[in-house]
């Protein structure tokens, strides 16, 4: 794949990809974008509570 030149069909096949991954993203639904948005939440307030634990018996 990473062999510099690709051919035409090739070149059709990796756009065809980009195009599927590209569809699936906009079919995601809201549960899933909020589930990521919740657990980057959780885990920016376990990062906190760690580094302030972190601190203290440094």
């Amino acid at each position: 794949m990473a062999s510099g030149k690709q051919t035409p069909r090739q070149k059709m096949i990796n756009l065809m990809y980009l195009v599927f991954i590209a569809m699936l993203a906009l079919n995601m639904s809201k549960e899933v974008l909020s589930a990521f948005g919740s657990i980057n939440e959780k885990l920016d307030r376990s990062n906190k509570s760690y580094a302030s634990k972190n601190t203290i018996i440094a």
